[in-house]
């Protein structure tokens, strides 16, 4: 029995561990967007497809770049797809900071709405 106790506060320790460390690497503040250049019109006015929304997730990173630009889905248009994945990876942001001030990467979705 002492064995099992052993094993749960063991397992209690490691849990409320990672917990502390999760909530230090949450930003304190949040990114800011500094460029969004729009998406190339004729593209997404050409598209024709039954999606009405894409989602988009991307990484900022630390010097405020843009990476790891994933579509969750696609527009079914290859065109449209990699148009909106070439937008967003030249969008420029101030960093997420750590509590201390400290550049951290954040991730962030974007909802994409096309056709309008």
């Amino acid at each position: 029995m002492s064995n099992v106790l052993r094993c749960v506060a063991l397992t209690a320790l490691i849990m409320s561990m990672s917990a502390a460390v999760s909530l230090a690497a949450t930003p304190y503040e949040a990114p800011k967007a500094i460029s969004t250049p729009g998406f190339d019109s004729g593209v997404l006015h050409g598209y024709a497809g039954d999606a009405t929304v894409v989602n988009v997730n991307f990484t900022i990173n630390t010097d405020g770049s843009v990476s790891h630009v994933e579509l969750q889905g696609s527009t079914g248009s290859s065109d449209a797809d990699a148009s909106i994945v070439n937008t967003i990876s030249t969008w420029k942001f101030t960093p997420a900071t750590d509590s201390n001030g400290n550049p951290v990467e954040a991730s962030k979705t974007e909802y994409i709405e096309l056709g309008a």
